[in-house]
């Protein structure tokens, strides 16, 4: 666990956006155009990061949602994966809010990354390589 991790408080970067569905989210990193789904569990430990969240502070929100000690390494994983993947970023104030939504039904939390990001996903009409509609 990188040290900052551990103690520090993190924040959502501004640049990443979500858009929230019934069962999660889908979070863009709008620098890398990289895609990420993350199930309900997912989404409750990110949205907690909006207005900045420590370790420890993610780990008792998960457990008022009903994550038990083996949900832990999940919930670490998470985290881990947001800071590898740069979604959220170190924090300059100290401050930070408690969790906003509950998890109706706590389940291990996954964060998908998808494999291609946006530019290689849309399509121009333009592109000569596209066959024309005749």
């Amino acid at each position: 666990m990188e040290p900052l991790a551990e103690n520090g408080v993190w924040k959502l970067r501004p640049d990443v956006v979500a858009t929230v569905l019934n069962d999660g989210a889908v979070m863009l990193d709008l620098e890398t155009k990289f895609f990420f789904s993350a199930n309900a569990s997912a989404w409750a430990i990110a949205e907690m990061f909006e207005s900045g969240a420590t370790r420890q502070s993610v780990h008792e929100a998960c457990r008022r949602w009903g994550a038990g000690a083996e949900h832990r390494p999940a919930i670490d994983g998470i985290i881990q994966q947001m800071i590898r993947e740069r979604l959220i970023q170190p924090a300059a104030d100290p401050g930070f809010a408690a969790a906003n939504s509950p998890v109706k039904s706590w389940t291990s939390p996954t964060l998908t990354k998808h494999r291609e990001p946006l530019q290689r996903i849309m399509v121009s009409a333009f592109d000569p390589g596209l066959p024309l509609a005749e």
